[in-house]
């Protein structure tokens, strides 16, 4: 499960920018405040890995080291490639969202995160004129202020670092009417990559999105 989740992870991005034709265009509309979207979400703090979220396990831890996390996000729409298949055009968006959580567990005072990725977001679903759809997932970076207490917990004989790779996945909904009014349902994944250290957090949240495009 382990290595088909990052295959996924790495597959996304490069499926995106294959096809017959693919070229990268600016937004539509050059205005620089339409091209920011923002959100706010809360999730909560899971005891699973990756794999097993995508599986459908879902444990909330209630002692110390569970909690909740509020995200405050700016994201900045940079590119929207347009991608040519089977006589179809699609045009996701690339975007860099900036991120602020304010981790809040359950033993003790509230610490920040600081996050930065690279997201691609998927909007062409053939049921948008009932549901507009998006699905986005990204890589970048986190710091927090503290090492989260589920990672300590979940790897109690290993270092633990301040720095992860941070892996957002994201599904938006909206009504076609009021597109720019978004729920969305969203994994929080941050690892230390074999790099930082090994395994990290997963946390699952919903909210609020705002955005024009």
């Amino acid at each position: 499960m382990k290595s088909l989740v990052h295959g996924l992870v790495w597959a996304f991005p490069a499926m995106l920018l294959a096809g017959e034709k693919s070229a990268v265009v600016m937004p539509d509309d050059p205005d620089f405040f339409k091209r920011w979207a923002f959100e706010y979400g809360v999730a909560f703090i899971t005891s699973q890995n990756i794999g097993e979220l995508f599986a459908g396990e879902v444990d909330f831890d209630d002692g110390p080291a569970g909690g909740e996390i509020h995200y405050f996000t700016a994201s900045w729409l940079l590119a929207e490639p347009e991608w040519c298949l089977l006589g179809n055009v699609y045009r996701p968006a690339l975007e860099l969202p900036l991120t602020l959580g304010i981790i809040d567990e359950n033993d003790r005072s509230p610490f920040t995160s600081y996050n930065a990725s690279f997201n691609v977001r998927w909007r062409d679903f053939p049921w948008n004129d009932r549901v507009r759809t998006s699905f986005s997932m990204g890589i970048g970076l986190a710091w927090s202020a503290e090492i989260y207490a589920m990672d300590v917990q979940r790897h109690p004989d290993d270092d633990r670092s301040k720095w992860k790779f941070n892996w957002p996945i994201q599904v938006t909904f909206a009504h076609p009417s009021h597109p720019e009014h978004q729920f969305h349902l969203f994994i929080a994944h941050q690892s230390g990559g074999r790099i930082f250290d090994k395994g990290g957090v997963n946390s699952l949240g919903f909210g609020y999105r705002f955005a024009t495009w």
